[in-house]
């Protein structure tokens, strides 16, 4: 049985649907949200808020819609050109091997600190190898003396093997 109650839900939900999101164009790819030339519904704050003042979206108009094409082909393009470029770098990664100087204990390797995956980070960009910490998948940051195979996820399917050597630091 509709009564008043009911029917003013309902006005209220077509109300939210219809007014409180706005239809957009991604400009960049959005981790987990949305990739370049991709047309969604978001919220209306998101949009007014975050997308547009960063100028991560647009509006979807008839004139911007024509340029999704334009769009798409740029990510496939893009896209294609880091398949590429993580393909050699796990080419390179192959036959590299990162060795570190740490301070550690004397008498069982116990490093003083930790080696976790934004250290390795940084010490692979001054060896020229520019990795984010993200793709390293490391369990738990390493605590010993030793050599070590540390797996890697570079995106696009592409996984590699990174050989640490670990060694004492001479005093």
């Amino acid at each position: 049985m509709l009564s008043f109650d009911n029917i003013g839900f309902f006005v209220i939900m077509w109300v939210v649907i219809n007014f409180i999101m706005a239809k957009v164009i991604f400009l960049e790819n959005i981790r987990n949200v949305a990739q370049v030339g991709d047309v969604k519904d978001v919220t209306d704050g998101y949009a007014r808020n975050f997308l547009m003042p960063r100028k991560l979206a647009v509006l979807a108009t008839e004139t911007t819609m024509k340029q999704v094409d334009t769009l798409k082909q740029k990510r496939i393009s893009a896209t294609q050109k880091d398949k590429e470029v993580m393909m050699q770098m796990a080419e390179k990664l192959k036959s590299f091997v990162l060795e570190i100087e740490r301070t550690a204990n004397e008498k069982e390797g116990t490093l003083y600190d930790g080696l976790d995956a934004a250290e390795i980070s940084s010490y692979l960009k001054k060896q020229g190898v520019n990795l984010d910490p993200e793709a390293i998948l490391l369990e738990e940051p390493i605590k010993k003396i030793g050599a070590y195979a540390i797996e890697l996820d570079l995106g696009y399917d592409t996984k590699a093997t990174l050989n640490i050597v670990i060694k004492k630091q001479a005093e």
